[in-house]
Formats: structure tokens, C-alpha cells, sequence
């Protein structure tokens, strides 16, 4: 996991690139008309207001002073970009609270693969539509009272404004991160509490969201962006989900268990597919409980159990007593399956679209090296790694 505000930064512009996927474009569009139009609202009525102050100051001002136009107005652009942002920002981000949301549950599918529990789509959106904007009713409120001491500070030369931008940029990620947390039923304390776990990873997203939104055009974008890329840091970051697939790491799935395998370790993790520990992660469930349901898969899923054997053997150091053939003659036989898709092949050797020969090769080579059943492995596993290289290079 990473710590670097850098990393923290590029989860905003991964938001960017999100957006315009296929699949996605559909969702944005509302979040998107919202942002444009409060922040032309905004920016239309300040300068129409700004316009009339300007005339009424000239008529009442001596001619030789008219060179202060030239100044205010500068001013005058750089105070509106500043509470432009801040105050219609959050106008937006209310106004928009269950499109975001709907957002955000439509881009964890597409970066894990699987749906929400409780997800509902527009159902679900219209059920919580008061709930969701009580919420983002208590998140403004945490926002004007915390900055309260920030805006005092703000009159602190070089200091101030820094700790306001700091205050600023941990608001933005409170207020995005919330549509993902808040999708997969965490609540508001205990979302600021894994903010606070990636505090400089959180204030690096918060700080390019702050940015993006003062420059013109770009902050039509910055809310369905930021709720996208939000999204992500949650998915990759602060829940650690098994579904989402990092560098150097590869995924092997069967009817019931989806193993994450790190190439450069051999660590695994994983999630229950199917069963009655659907949805958990294997760290959650105990030995005991994982014996007794491999005891259950060797009678009716092999598969899952020679990957459940894998992971008791080399992340719990628990033995595995295997059946006989004799004893899993009365399983079922599995059926001729057909060849590897491209995709499954990558996601097992852990590798894009892109990937060479060498690429395929190495990645290849590391996850035999971890995985061969010479080296705690099994034959299962050393199967799919095979074929995987095979679909790849042919």
C-alpha cells in the first residue's frame, strides 16, 4: 500500500480516465450538468454583481483614479475562482450527493468485478435519496466547523494559507472518498478514521482535487472525476479489496475462491466466491471453518479445494490431510472445459493488454518459481499457470 501524496494525486486523474470509459459515461452525465451548471450559476452572478460595483465606484471616484479597474479586477477574479470553489463546490457536491453515489457503486463494479451487496442502482438511489443528503448535510457541517480555526490562522503570513490549503484539501478527500465508504456501509467516523490511517496518501488526492477545481474548465470535470478516482483510492488502498489487481500480482479463481497471489512473495489473500462465506476474505475465516469447508469441496468442487489447500498450507502452516482417489471417487468428475479466455490468462499471470513475450515469460517464470507443487504449490495451480502461458504466447 502506498504513503506517497504522489500516489495519492494520480488517483484523481485515474478518476480523469475513468470517466470516459463506455460503461460509465451514462452515470456521469448528471453529476456532470450539475457541476456546470452551479458553477456557471456562480461565476455569472459574480461578475454581474462585480460589473455593477465597478460602475457604481466610477461614478463616484475622480477621473485619474479609473486605473484602479485594472487592479480590483484581477482581485476580483482570483477572490471568485476562490469562493466560487468553496462555496458552490459544496452546493454541488449536495445537489448531486445520490448521482454520486450511483457513480461510485457503478465504478467499484467496474474495477473489482463484482456488484455491492446492497447495491440497487436508480432503486436504490431514489429509497436513500433523504438519507443521502442528511449525510451530506453532516458532512458540510464538519466542513464549516472545522474551519473555523483554519480561518483564523488564515491572517498567520506564509503559515495560514498553507494550513488553509491543507484544510481544504482534507475536506475534498472526506467529501469524495464518502460516496464508495458510504456504499459499503461505513460510517462517517469511521471513514475519517482510514483517512486518518493514509492521512498523507488522502491529503495528496484532497490537494489535486483543490487544483483541478481552480482551473477553469477543468472544474466542470473535478466532481465526477474526483468521485471516480475516490472510488479507486477506497478499492486499492483503503479497503484492500481482493478483486482489484495491482502490480506484480495475479489472480486465480474457482467456483468458490478467488486467490490474490503477490509474484515477488508468494503472499496470498483471497475472498469467498460462493458458500456461506460469500463475500469475505479468507484473512477472516478461521482454520477450523476452513478445514471443515474443504472437507465439503472435496466432495463436490476440486478445484476449490486444491486452491483452499494451497492457501492452508502456505498461510495458515496447517497441514492438509488429503483424501484417497478411493475417497474422492463419489465427486463429482468436472466437466471438459473450454480454452482459457485472454483475459483469465493475464489476470493469472498478473499481466495487461500490452504485455510482450517477455513480459509473459518472466511473469511466467516468477509464479512457478512460488507455486510449482515442488515448492509447496499444487498441481492445480502449476496447470492454470501453464495455460495461462500458453494462451498468451500462442
Amino acid at each position: 500500500m502506498s504513503v506517497n501524496p504522489v500516489s495519492g494525486a494520480g488517483y484523481l486523474f485515474q478518476g480523469i480516465r475513468l470517466i470516459t470509459r463506455p460503461g460509465l459515461r451514462r452515470f456521469v452525465i448528471v453529476p456532470l450538468l450539475v457541476n456546470i451548471l452551479v458553477f456557471s450559476a456562480g461565476i455569472a452572478a459574480g461578475v454581474s454583481w462585480f460589473e455593477g460595483f465597478v460602475t457604481w465606484m466610477d461614478a463616484r471616484v475622480p477621473s485619474w483614479l479609473q486605473w484602479l479597474d485594472w487592479i480590483l479586477w484581477p482581485v476580483f477574479v482570483l477572490l471568485l475562482l476562490v469562493l466560487v470553489f468553496y462555496g458552490f463546490a459544496l452546493v454541488a457536491n449536495l445537489i448531486a450527493a445520490p448521482f454520486n453515489s450511483l457513480l461510485a457503486e457503478k465504478v467499484e463494479l467496474l474495477l473489482t468485478g463484482r456488484p455491492l451487496e446492497q447495491g440497487g442502482g436508480v432503486p436504490k438511489m431514489l429509497k436513500e435519496l433523504i438519507p443521502t443528503l442528511w449525510d451530506e448535510t453532516k458532512k458540510i457541517l464538519y466542513a464549516v466547523l472545522l474551519a473555523i480555526p483554519f480561518l483564523l490562522l488564515l491572517f498567520v503570513p506564509l503559515v495560514g494559507p498553507i494550513l488553509w490549503f491543507l484544510y481544504t484539501a482534507w475536506i475534498m478527500a472526506v467529501q469524495y472518498t464518502d460516496y464508495p465508504m458510504g456504499n459499503n456501509g461505513l460510517k462517517f467516523r469511521e471513514q475519517r478514521r482510514r483517512l486518518r490511517e493514509r492521512r498523507t496518501l488522502s491529503l495528496g488526492f484532497g490537494a489535486a482535487t483543490v487544483g483541478v477545481s481552480m482551473v477553469p474548465v477543468l472544474n466542470f470535470i473535478v466532481m465526477p472525476s474526483a468521485v471516480a478516482g475516490a472510488t479507486a483510492l477506497w478499492v486499492r488502498e483503503l479497503k484492500g479489496s481482493p478483486n482489484y489487481q495491482g502490480a506484480h500480482e495475479s489472480r486465480v479463481a474457482t467456483r468458490g475462491v478467488l486467490l490474490v497471489i503477490d509474484q515477488l512473495s508468494g503472499h496470498m489473500r483471497g475472498e469467498f466466491l460462493t458458500g456461506p462465506f460469500s463475500g469475505l476474505p479468507l484473512e477472516r475465516v478461521s482454520t477450523q471453518d476452513l478445514i471443515d469447508l474443504l472437507a465439503q469441496w472435496y466432495a463436490g468442487d476440486l478445484a476449490s479445494a486444491e486452491a483452499l489447500e494451497v492457501y492452508l498450507e502456505r498461510e495458515r502452516e496447517q497441514p492438509v490431510r488429503r483424501p484417497t482417489p478411493a475417497q474422492r471417487a463419489d465427486a463429482p468428475k468436472p466437466t471438459a472445459r473450454q480454452h482459457m479466455p485472454q483475459e483469465e490468462a493475464r489476470a493469472v499471470l498478473g499481466l495487461g493488454p500490452g504485455a510482450g513475450p517477455e513480459e509473459i515469460r518472466a511473469a511466467h517464470r516468477r509464479l512457478v518459481q512460488r507455486l510449482h507443487p515442488d515448492r509447496g504449490g499444487s498441481d492445480y495451480l502449476a496447470a492454470k499457470i501453464n495455460e495461462a502461458k500458453d494462451v498468451l504466447l500462442d
